[in-house]
């Protein structure tokens, strides 16, 4: 994603001095009528920014930070554990705590379930228009089809864009050789003329208004998307969808841990986490929340698939031998995307 997206909440109350609680979250990944209520409640302003993908908000504050807590996925947690820069969370201050799904935390968190409170959690699967193509996307291969030529979205995460390129070879998403890892480079360099755009924070607006016939797309946003217009269909991959867990994590040089403390509190209050997961399509994990769950979203395979849905599915994990090598292959296949756009365009 990533020119940051700035979204600057203020909530102005009667006083000129006030704490400032400095959050960082993904986009449309919140009722910010909760944001409101914990400013007012607690007497606060918030400074809420957006950042597009993981890696920006990573590159942020592994360096200098300026957050009090964020929401990040859980592969990016364990690289922020390691560098020494998360809060151990200290359960004794989180009085909701016990609404807490144990086993969702040490199933998808079990490398740094000491630093991180479970925010939501889907998956990436394929997305398209079926009034827009000639036959049924049922694999991540098919994005290669000449049909898509310039009429595909892809995301803007490095890790989710090479995961799926190695599952379209039959490869692991987690793969750390060398040499499968330039194959899917490869493969991916010859996706290039399919591309219309590549983003992770526009899918919503892109398909209902953009003409894009297919792509990636996180869970969330099909499900928004398809209760606007029943010409899109989400598909769960036969090689396997990605799936995918984000957390809440507070900052070690955080001056305000109270205060991150309180608001991670007040997210998982059972209503409170269950309006989220209604604003947003995103599956919760708390237990004690699905019962304010909308029916609607509970007996949907996109918002909460089933295991025949989740075949062959694979949490992105922290492969420290491979990450840079990922990111770096990302990177250069954006310049020869964009390279080849601008002489398209000429």
């Amino acid at each position: 994603m990533k020119s940051l997206f700035f979204i600057l909440i203020l909530i102005n109350c009667l006083f000129a001095e006030q704490r400032v609680l400095r959050i960082s979250n993904f986009i449309d990944y919140i009722d910010v009528e909760l944001l409101k209520d914990f400013a007012y409640e607690n007497d606060i302003k918030i400074i809420y920014d957006i950042h597009e993908v993981n890696e920006d908000i990573f590159a942020k504050v592994k360096d200098k930070n300026d957050y009090d807590l964020i929401i990040i996925s859980s592969n990016y947690i364990t690289k922020l554990e390691k560098l020494n820069k998360l809060e151990k969370i200290d359960n004794s201050k989180l009085k909701n705590y016990s609404n807490i799904n144990q086993d969702f935390l040490q199933t998808n968190f079990s490398n740094s379930m000491t630093y991180t409170i479970p925010y939501l959690w889907g998956t990436v699967g394929l997305f398209y228009n079926k009034k827009l193509v000639k036959e049924p996307i049922t694999k991540w291969s098919d994005l290669w089809r000449e049909e898509f030529k310039d009429s595909i979205l892809l995301s803007n995460e490095p890790a989710d864009v090479m995961a799926i390129t190695l599952k379209s070879l039959g490869y692991s998403a987690n793969s750390t050789n060398k040499e499968e890892i330039t194959k899917a480079y490869e493969k991916l360099i010859t996706l290039i003329p399919n591309i219309k755009d590549i983003s992770s924070s526009n899918a919503i607006t892109y398909f209902i208004t953009n003409n894009f016939t297919a792509g990636m797309a996180f869970s969330g946003d099909a499900k928004l998307i398809i209760d606007k217009s029943s010409d899109f269909e989400f598909i769960y991959p036969k090689e396997g969808a990605l799936k995918w867990a984000d957390g809440m994590v507070i900052l070690k040089d955080s001056p305000n841990k109270d205060l991150a403390y309180k608001f991670i509190d007040f997210i998982i209050d059972e209503k409170n986490y269950a309006k989220i997961g209604n604003k947003t399509g995103y599956a919760i994990s708390n237990e004690i929340s699905m019962k304010y769950i909308n029916d609607s979203d509970l007996s949907n395979t996109i918002t909460y698939p089933n295991q025949k849905n989740l075949l062959n599915s694979e949490i992105l994990l922290d492969n420290e031998n491979t990450y840079m090598n990922i990111v770096e292959n990302f990177e250069n296949f954006k310049k020869e995307y964009i390279k080849t756009k601008d002489l398209n365009e000429k």
